[in-house]
């Protein structure tokens, strides 16, 4: 008994054995003319018009062929097509082995699935692995992408593809270029590295490398980060970036910068550890840690500040907080927070506000230093809870200081010091001429001295939470 079942396996995988190797054999079908020949030594058969191959389920037609019979390949010339249930592969010159089961296409080929179709000028495609290698001006189409390249890896299960030099990747919300992008269709993902730049309809990325999210219409980029906007000549840069084009929003961190060009002289700075873009109409932009302003001879210092662009076109407004210090040629102001609007690039209108209530809140402190250098240590200073200062041609046109106001401010005649004003009282309305002083109101309980300069030293010259900085922002130079 055990002998007979010994027996019939044997014959059964005698048999399965024997259709497995003829599966694996290529079986010519067709061909208008047949002759044999030795090549090398080896034994050929030459197929010549409308030949026809077989091999499993590959089908493979040719004008004219060269089958090996013991190495099991076909050389194949002339309008070749090779099928596999839904695959179809074009190209003028192949080399089919049989055993491998696999195309070298070394001519122009196409390749189409349902998917997709592909092209290049050369190329070599696996029917087992169902997977395309593709060298050479290949550009591979569906209809919801399309991406070129010098060369690409094609995997027909996944419609995964991984693309080599000068890589185009377009969908339906982005262009993404770069020298290498791995594309992963079903997971709608896309990583770039090297030379990337990815431009949607606001705004493009460069940088290092990115992985973008198409289902997600998100995208995250490192190293060498820019963002440009194209909608108001804008340039973010920055370590690392996260960029979300439904809402609008995009975040740089890592020595984070924003730069909006006017001419050398208005451009507009912005340093900071951290920027959050708004792209809505009117944008926005938020600063956040160690944050840097620099606009011509505007100069900002903040822990946090909101650059917000406005309906009108020639206005913009900068807001700061906490603890702010702002530098506009001779003048400082600091304050719990600071609000500037500059008109047609140059500053017109700030307010300083002292925040009740706020841990270690301070009064808002103006200080105008002497441009002359004989009296460089004469400084006019306003202090209360708010300051308003309004601007004109960059000079200060008038100061309004409310609750517990307090001014000093020195005076000259003919260029020659001529003592000090001290003045204090509730609210404060100063009127400035060539950012000189040339008068004073006090509302409620007023009060007021002058000093005349040969008592001036018997006389306290520094108001209290006087703090002359001098750490102004400069501007940085870039290598990103």
């Amino acid at each position: 008994m055990t002998k007979s079942i010994t027996v019939i396996f044997f014959v059964f995988a005698f048999f399965a054995s024997s259709a497995s190797i003829a599966q694996d054999r290529i079986e010519l079908k067709k061909s208008d003319k047949l002759t044999g020949k030795v090549i090398d030594g080896k034994s050929v058969r030459e197929a010549t018009g409308n030949v026809h191959f077989v091999q499993g389920n590959v089908n493979v037609y040719c004008d004219d062929a060269l089958q090996y019979i013991d190495e099991n390949k076909i050389e194949l010339r002339g309008n070749v097509k090779i099928f596999q249930d839904t695959l179809s592969l074009f190209t003028s010159k192949a080399i089919y082995y049989g055993g491998e089961r696999r195309a070298i296409c070394e001519g122009t080929v196409t390749l189409k699935d349902p998917n997709a179709t592909l092209r290049a000028n050369s190329g070599i495609y696996f029917f087992n692995e169902a997977k395309a290698h593709f060298i050479g001006d290949v550009i591979i189409v569906n209809p919801a992408y399309r991406i070129i390249s010098d060369e690409l890896t094609y995997f027909r299960n996944t419609e995964n593809s991984f693309a080599k030099g000068n890589v185009v990747v377009t969908n339906d919300s982005a262009v993404i270029k770069a020298e290498n992008i791995d594309f992963f269709k079903q997971q709608g993902k896309t990583f770039a590295h090297k030379n990337v730049s990815l431009e949607s309809d606001s705004s493009i990325i460069y940088s290092d490398t990115l992985t973008d999210y198409s289902n997600e219409k998100k995208s995250i980029a490192s190293g060498n980060v820019k963002i440009f906007n194209l909608r108001n000549n804008l340039l973010v840069k920055g370590n690392y970036a996260e960029n979300y084009d439904r809402t609008k929003y995009s975040f740089v961190k890592g020595n984070a910068s924003l730069i909006q060009v006017e001419n050398d002289k208005d451009t507009l700075f912005i340093y900071s550890n951290i920027l959050e873009t708004f792209r809505q109409t009117p944008s926005m932009y938020k600063a956040k840690e160690n944050v840097e302003i620099i606009r011509g001879n505007f100069l900002a210092k903040s822990d946090t500040a909101v650059f917000s662009k406005t309906l009108v076109d020639t206005l913009d407004i900068i807001s700061l907080f906490p603890g702010p210090v702002i530098w506009q040629d001779n003048l400082q102001l600091t304050a719990d927070s600071v609000y500037a609007e500059i008109l047609n690039n140059k500053l017109s209108f700030l307010y300083a506000k002292k925040i009740e209530g706020l841990a270690g809140s301070k009064i808002s402190f103006m200080i105008l230093a002497n441009e002359d250098k004989y009296f460089a240590d004469r400084y006019d200073q306003i202090t209360g809870n708010d300051i308003k200062i309004i601007f004109s041609n960059d000079s200060v046109k008038s100061v309004d200081v409310y609750k517990d106001s307090e001014s000093i401010y020195f005076t000259y005649d003919r260029k020659k010091a001529n003592g000090v004003n001290l003045s204090e009282g509730e609210n404060m309305f100063i009127t400035f001429m060539n950012n000189k002083v040339i008068k004073i109101k006090v509302d409620k309980n007023p009060k007021g001295q002058y000093v005349p300069e040969a008592k001036i030293k018997e006389v306290q010259l520094r108001l209290p939470g006087f703090n002359l900085r001098n750490d102004k922002p400069v501007r940085k130079t870039t290598t990103n």
